[in-house]
């Protein structure tokens, strides 16, 4: 079974009109669970009449915290069995069944645990969605001003074949079940942001391996980037979560000496 964490902050106009990102129909083997932050009593409506499992408990958890609520859910109501797919998704992903199903074939086939595929800011796929970066280090603040980021993505326009990329977006990530548990979530200190790269650097130390990319899986990513002017809350949880991701990774977490990228 596939299982697909959503979490709506507000977003019950969009997740209605794209359908639950693509994914809403009669599914024997994928499920939707959806978290609203918001309660919204038309989403509530809207999931009931299509067998989408839907909560509104506990808002006003942050991004790592919802999804581990979710995944807590499945587990004490359904339960995961062997070889199912914990998947988060941001309400602003659209994306086929076929295609989930061909990245599930994909990891299984490769027996790997933790993958993504290629997004993209259109529905054309002209505009690529930097999804896929390189871990951060002390001197990515020195980076900045060239990148205008603090992370570094990768240039997938000459990325052809699958590979491990150091870390990928929260807003697409596709977990075997008992990996997820292995690495007990996301750590919820994290309010918003690097929960992701936290999350996939553990993941790095536990396996030797980066994040599994599919290049020729695709998908959408209509994302609206919040303002990080420096007067904005946006930007003082960005900038404190850098700061935490570094602190850990280089004075908390053991360091691997060598591991395949």
């Amino acid at each position: 079974m596939i299982h697909v964490a959503i979490i709506s902050h507000g977003h019950e106009d969009l997740l209605i009109s794209t359908r639950l990102g693509g994914l809403l129909g009669q599914h024997d083997d994928i499920h939707l669970w959806l978290k609203d932050n918001l309660p919204s009593e038309k989403l509530k409506d809207y999931c009931h009449q299509n067998g989408v499992s839907y909560t509104d408990a506990s808002a006003g958890m942050g991004f790592g915290a919802n999804n581990n609520f979710l995944f807590r859910q499945i587990q004490n109501s359904v339960g995961f069995r062997a070889g199912d797919i914990f998947v988060v998704m941001n309400p602003d992903i659209s994306i086929t069944p076929d295609t989930l199903r061909q990245l599930v074939d994909e990891m299984k086939r490769d027996q790997f645990p933790l993958a993504t595929l290629n997004l993209f800011k259109d529905e054309n796929h002209l505009r690529t969605d930097a999804n896929i970066r390189l871990f951060p280090d002390f001197l990515s603040p020195l980076r900045m001003a060239i990148i205008r980021s603090l992370t570094q993505s990768y240039d997938k326009e000459k990325i052809t074949a699958p590979f491990h990329a150091d870390w990928a977006s929260g807003a697409f990530l596709a977990f075997d079940a008992r990996h997820y548990e292995a690495l007990q979530g996301f750590d919820d200190r994290y309010f918003m942001y690097f929960e992701d790269v936290d999350l996939c650097y553990r993941s790095y130390l536990m396996l030797g391996k980066g994040v599994r990319y599919y290049p020729q899986l695709r998908a959408i990513h209509f994302a609206a980037h919040k303002n990080r002017s420096l007067l904005s809350p946006h930007a003082n949880w960005f900038i404190r979560s850098f700061l935490k991701f570094l602190s850990r990774k280089y004075f908390v977490y053991p360091r691997r000496t060598s591991g395949a990228r």
